[in-house]
């Protein structure tokens, strides 16, 4: 015999539905946790390597500005075509 939907049957469908939902619910507050975390860590690695050339610039201040102006000359070379 096959089932058929019975208007008094209740709560099978309804406890799937809810687990089903606990269980997205779960695994979009996971990913927004590992998204966080990996946020934190890039801004981070992002701090770590401004600090590294800040204090690469304030030791080789004229190297810095040769390398900044060739890298203008270049720019500027390749927006004139």
């Amino acid at each position: 015999m096959s089932q058929q939907y019975s208007p008094n049957r209740t709560g099978t469908g309804s406890s799937t539905a809810s687990s089903v939902e606990r269980q997205a619910r779960d695994m979009a507050n996971a990913a927004g946790e590992k998204i966080s975390d990996t946020v934190e860590q890039a801004q981070a690695l992002a701090q770590d390597q401004y600090d590294k050339l800040t204090a690469n610039i304030r030791r080789n201040p004229l190297q810095a500005a040769g390398i900044a102006a060739g890298i203008g000359f270049v720019l500027a070379l390749l927006a004139r075509r």
